[in-house]
């Protein structure tokens, strides 16, 4: 897989998944492709770990909580790093800046329950 990336890098993953198939009328004969990015926080012979999801310790309210993948190396197709913030200690943001596309968890005007005033 070529040279070593360095732990904490952001990465690419192609990797072939395990199918789990139940009462099909057809075997499945062939793993699922998938793909994932995220902070790379384990690699060694058989194993790579890849975080998606991270509390951080900047937020008052942070519970500890993480997300992520552990992958069997030899199922791994492609890893290569990107090219993101070096220090994720500061969420990544989107290079856009059209106020009018951006998204909002908190969208007021599709609550089904208005807050009182």
């Amino acid at each position: 897989m070529g040279e070593a990336i360095q732990k904490g890098s952001v990465v690419y993953i192609r990797y072939l998944d395990h199918v789990l198939y139940r009462n099909t009328p057809q075997a499945v004969e062939e793993a699922a492709e998938r793909e994932t990015i995220g902070w790379l926080t384990q690699d060694d012979g058989k194993l790579v770990c890849v975080q998606h999801d991270r509390t951080l310790d900047l937020l008052p309210y942070a519970s500890g909580t993480t997300s992520g993948l552990v992958l069997i190396k030899s199922c791994i197709q492609e890893i290569r790093a990107l090219s993101l913030q070096k220090h994720c200690r500061l969420p990544l943001n989107s290079w856009n800046t059209d106020i009018k596309d951006a998204e909002s968890a908190l969208q007021t005007t599709k609550r089904k329950i208005q807050p009182q005033c």
